[in-house]
């Protein structure tokens, strides 16, 4: 079976509502591709910018990826004494990423500028983002954990 191997570049985010007005806030995204969930590391924002420099890898059979249309990055603040608060969200439309790197074999986007949506509809704040597909991978490379971590 062949698959897809979707790689998204999760640089930083920048001006990010803060929901705790006192102390320093820690955040970090859960992205949803389709079916699967990936939860980034937690970084603390100074001088209201936030860094993760992290690349979070799905793994993606073609019947999947074929039917994929977007990818839903939720933003979260992380709180030490209740339950974890989201900020806001970013939906990536993929599929002209996905076409693409299925008709060339691969598709690279590099890191830009993605706006985050409260839960008002209104903007604050932005992730940059770079992407990476490669399609029709073979299933024993992706076993392996040298070439990819998760997903």
């Amino acid at each position: 079976m062949k698959y897809g191997v979707l790689e998204v570049l999760l640089v930083s985010g920048e001006g990010l509502k803060k929901t705790h007005l006192l102390g320093s806030s820690s955040q970090y995204v859960v992205m949803q591709c389709g079916t699967k969930t990936c939860t980034s590391k937690t970084s603390t924002g100074k001088n209201e910018k936030v860094w993760w420099n992290e690349k979070i890898t799905f793994k993606l059979p073609s019947s999947q990826w074929k039917a994929l249309t977007q990818l839903r990055i939720t933003v979260m603040e992380k709180d030490k004494f209740t339950h974890d608060l989201p900020i806001g969200e970013a939906i990536v439309h993929l599929r002209a990423i996905l076409r693409e790197g299925e008709k060339k074999g691969h598709m690279e986007l590099k890191p830009a500028p993605y706006n985050v949506v409260l839960k008002d509809g209104s903007y604050e704040g932005e992730l940059k983002l770079g992407f990476k597909f490669i399609s029709n991978v073979d299933a024993e490379f992706l076993d392996d954990e040298k070439n990819f971590r998760r997903g």
